[in-house]
């Protein structure tokens, strides 16, 4: 399969070199079984000029083909997946009309196009995703909706695919779309066998959230609601509505709720619920308590709330987590 990754001036390397790495994986597990050249990986890179690439790092990927003579010289090899990274140049990217000329050229006979992080800008620019549902790094959330409201944004998740186009979030949620295709391509032996190489886990699935409280966690600025997010933490099994939460931090609950939205990016409900989220699905992972008792221990009290928490916040049951993720 012939996988084409664009290189452009100011990428972000680990957008290139994670999912590629990934490919590469897949192409020495398969090569000791001895499988066949047409069910490997073929990776090209393909820039402007061919030759080195400055990164966003500072050093240096080489290009093997120029824009130009890309089509020229692999017309009888026809590109299976197009690779567009993100990074600071990708403003910069999208200004180039070699490149969006390329992508959407290439991108056109291309089986499936995936951008990693903001590289769904060049793709939004090329005209592949109106009307597309797709996600990215949360930092660019509100600059793409502002920039491209025919897209359908998916701000939460760590990778969607709509059709035959692949969008991931930031930077390291590349090499879990990687290991995606992967198995989708190979087979779910050959994905875990790389993910053990990797030294990684292959458990973050595409419908899971690109945000943990503990991340979110991070955003807030000390003082009270610190305190009080911690407090949450240990306190989790308690009935903890936003009257109770604004009397611990001495706060009133309308100001309670502003804080929450401003530092947190969401409520405190759905602060609360995603806490109790991850509580239950760590003893699902490792623990062989049984559903009800999972249910009290992570504080919903019963088994359908949990239920309906698994289902909004991981769109899987718990029975159903358990199955996938657990011992």
């Amino acid at each position: 399969m012939r996988l084409v990754q664009i290189l452009f001036e100011g990428a972000q390397i680990l957008d290139i070199t994670g999912p590629v790495e990934v490919f590469s994986q897949a192409n020495w597990i398969l090569s000791e079984k001895g499988t066949v050249p047409d069910q490997v990986y073929d990776i090209i890179t393909v820039s402007e000029k061919k030759g080195p690439v400055t990164m966003s790092s500072g050093l240096q990927l080489v290009a093997d083909y120029c824009f130009d003579d890309y089509p020229q010289a692999n017309s009888d090899q026809p590109v299976h997946t197009l690779l567009i990274c993100g990074g600071a140049g990708v403003y910069e990217a999208c200004r180039n009309r070699a490149l969006i000329r390329f992508v959407r050229q290439e991108g056109k006979k291309a089986q499936r196009v995936i951008s990693i992080c903001t590289g769904v800008f060049i793709l939004a620019e090329a005209g592949f995703l109106s009307e597309k549902m797709v996600t990215t790094h949360w930092s660019a959330n509100r600059e793409l909706s502002e920039k491209y409201p025919q897209i359908r944004l998916d701000s939460d998740k760590i990778f969607v695919n709509d059709g035959n186009i692949f969008s991931s979030a930031g930077v390291t949620a590349g090499i879990d779309l990687a290991l995606y295709l992967v198995e989708k391509d190979c087979g779910r032996q050959v994905a875990l066998n790389i993910a053990k190489n990797l030294v990684m886990f292959m458990k973050r699935q595409g419908g899971q959230s690109q945000f943990s409280t503990s991340l979110a966690r991070q955003y807030a600025t000390g003082g009270k609601l610190d305190a009080l997010l911690d407090w949450i933490r240990v306190n989790h099994q308690k009935n903890l509505c936003v009257r109770v939460l604004a009397e611990y931090a001495g706060m009133s609950e309308r100001n309670l709720s502003r804080t929450f939205n401003r530092e947190i990016k969401m409520t405190p409900g759905k602060y609360i619920e995603r806490t109790r989220v991850e509580i239950a699905a760590q003893l699902l992972e490792n623990d062989k308590l049984g559903l009800k008792q999972i249910a009290a221990e992570s504080g919903f009290g019963s088994e359908e709330k949990m239920r309906r928490a698994f289902k909004r916040q991981l769109s899987v049951l718990p029975k159903e987590y358990r199955n996938r993720f657990g011992w």
